[in-house]
């Protein structure tokens, strides 16, 4: 595993640039340093001494919520700074917008031309009424960082050719906005009266986006699902299969406020070496947690119990008259090149089995039955594998075969 996102992480330095104690320029070279050591009160960036990957070192005087036991690899001499951030006291939601967009506009891209082109008036218009597959990413990722692996091997073309050319994507902003805030943004896109019959592929948090996209829910118990089913007449007409790819459709227990520190430094493990986590939102996260303690709606709705998935739990939706797809992992990072990467995670932060982010059980509707032809897993609790965890799905051959033979 190689460290490739030295562009991301001199953006995320950028944005935080009135925060930072030191300036990098002044920590290189460096002495690696045992995490212990580099502990303060500043919110410390450090990177791995052979790996490269990148960590955080969470201020000493943290609120308590934030705080975690140092993993034992803090007190091995490992660790490089990369930077020293007194995060404000009080990040400002146009804060959070601001490094959101640096990484990414929000758009409904025509994926017909490619990753980062935006659907034209023109094209939603000829999309009225037509069969389309919708593509949503997940957290701090991008349409191109979640599936450019489906162009590998032509899998793409075959999709492109199977819906007419009529295959979307939603770039979105997911550390900035909930997941129903995004859904509520993705029917904006898209002409009052485009009658989409619609096909969904969605990755990790993508699936509660895509709930939320899909739930009818009564006595608008949530202003913005309300919303949500309000918008949606007219503009999706029909739900044909929807593909949970890792999805965090029962949240993930990382996302609680006890273990904030543990999921960004996973997060952040994973920024390190995979395309499809952005590296500057992590840390832009990283910034906001400090400063706002666990006052961060897009994360509170990630764990697991939320007031969304009750509340998408209790909702009647489209999904009920679909055909779900799930594909799922049970990771053993034990015995795995990212436990070689160093890191100051534990490896056994989730009790349960899973794919390093979502229980393994988690993937599921719940109280999901799920027939064996539609559902693909890699591992199982009694097998675990060390090849594919949360960022890795659509690399495997497999998988895209599941979508390409199961009618995506």
């Amino acid at each position: 595993m190689q460290f490739t996102k030295h562009a991301e992480l001199q953006r995320a330095l950028a944005d935080a640039a009135p925060e930072i104690v030191i300036p990098p320029s002044s920590l290189l070279p460096a002495t690696p340093l045992p995490a212990a050591e580099i502990a303060d009160e500043n919110l410390n960036i450090v990177r791995h001494k052979d790996s490269g990957c990148i960590q955080f070192v969470f201020p000493t005087r943290t609120a308590p919520m934030l705080l975690a036991p140092m993993h034992p690899a803090a007190g091995r001499m490992d660790w490089i700074k990369q930077a020293a951030l007194r995060v404000s006291e009080r990040m400002t939601q146009k804060m959070a917008e601001t490094i959101e967009a640096h990484n990414k506009p929000e758009a409904l891209l025509s994926l017909r031309h490619g990753w980062h082109q935006p659907a034209t008036t023109a094209e939603l218009a000829a999309s009225r009424g037509r069969k389309v597959l919708l593509l949503v990413h997940g957290v701090f990722s991008s349409i191109e960082g979640a599936f450019d692996d489906l162009a590998a091997d032509g899998t793409m073309q075959q999709l492109l050719a199977r819906y007419d050319n009529q295959v979307f994507g939603y770039d979105h902003w997911t550390i900035a906005k909930t997941p129903q805030q995004n859904a509520l943004d993705l029917l904006s896109h898209l002409p009052a009266d485009a009658g989409w019959e619609v096909d969904i592929v969605c990755h990790s948090r993508g699936g509660l986006v895509v709930r939320s996209l899909l739930s009818t829910v009564p006595h608008a118990q949530d202003a913005v699902l309300a919303a949500v089913a309000a918008q949606r007449a007219g503009r999706i007409a029909s739900v044909g299969k929807v593909f949970f790819v890792a999805a965090a459709n029962q949240g993930s227990p990382l996302a609680s406020p006890e273990e904030i520190q543990h999921f960004l430094n996973v997060a952040a493990m994973l920024a390190s070496f995979s395309g499809g986590m952005a590296l500057d939102l992590v840390i832009g996260l990283a910034r906001m947690a400090v400063s706002l303690g666990f006052e961060l709606p897009s994360v509170e709705a990630l764990a697991s119990g939320s007031a969304l998935i009750a509340q998408l739990g209790r909702s009647d939706s489209l999904l009920a008259s679909a055909s779900t797809y799930y594909a799922r992992a049970d990771f053993d990072f034990g015995h795995s090149m990212l436990e070689q990467a160093g890191t100051l995670i534990n490896r056994m932060l989730l009790q349960v089995d899973n794919d390093v982010v979502v229980p393994y059980d988690g993937v599921l509707l719940p109280e999901a039955q799920v027939a064996e032809a539609r559902m693909l897993s890699f591992g199982t609790p009694q097998q675990k594998q060390s090849d594919v965890w949360h960022t890795e799905f659509f690399k495997q051959p497999q998988l895209r075969e599941f979508l390409v033979e199961r009618g995506a």
